[in-house]
């Protein structure tokens, strides 16, 4: 994948750990099945990513503190994720399995993009016109050139804060909706391992 960076990674990787990672670009074809209106967006397959570290290893390597801070909507969706006990319940299938988890990693991003929608809709269009400008520009944005200009992106800063808060809120408000989106990952994660299982192993063939 042109766009696929291994150093945008929220975690904090070991050697062997990044080596597994790298693989991820021979499984380009699960990132397609991002939401049709957010492919374009880099947080949006960089978080697909995320989230695939956390379904793929055991335990979770430690959060990059410093890109936890310049990547906020990505943090934000990450830790929801962190903490829930039902999507965790997933690892049962995922650890280990590069498909499991890459297709558990798209099924719960699409489920917060979903929500995500909205709450894009009710920004501003100067706002939203300059967070789709600058989405993928955080790091550049905190770079030490960047500094002798400006101490920090403000404005991509200040609405990535609104948008946080405002899924925040919208979570909250919604909390069946919510859960029923996970029971809904949950489910359609029971049967694709049911129908992979069924798929691809061998045939005991009675004589």
């Amino acid at each position: 994948m042109k766009d696929f960076d291994t150093s945008n990674s929220l975690f904090i990787l070991t050697e062997q750990q990044l080596e597994q990672f790298k693989h991820l670009e021979h499984f380009e074809y699960f990132y397609h099945l991002i939401r049709h209106d957010f492919t374009h967006l880099s947080f949006a397959k960089d978080s697909v990513s995320d989230v695939w570290i956390y379904f793929y290893f055991e335990e979770e390597p430690v959060i990059n503190s410093e890109y936890a801070l310049i990547f906020l909507l990505r943090n934000f969706m990450l830790n929801e994720i962190l903490v829930s006990s039902k999507l965790k319940r997933l690892k049962k299938t995922t650890v280990g399995s590069y498909t499991n988890a890459l297709m558990a990693s798209v099924m719960t991003v699409n489920l917060f993009l979903d929500l995500l929608r909205d709450v894009l809709e009710s920004l501003s269009k100067e706002q939203y016109d300059l967070y789709m400008k600058f989405e993928n520009s955080s790091k550049q944005l905190f770079n030490d050139r960047f500094y002798e200009y400006e101490h920090y992106p403000k404005k991509l800063v200040q609405i990535e804060t609104i948008i946080i808060k405002n899924l925040r809120q919208y979570l909250e408000e919604n909390a069946a909706i919510y859960n029923d989106f996970k029971q809904k990952v949950i489910r359609f994660m029971d049967q694709f391992s049911i129908i992979k299982r069924e798929l691809y192993e061998p045939l005991s063939l009675e004589k």
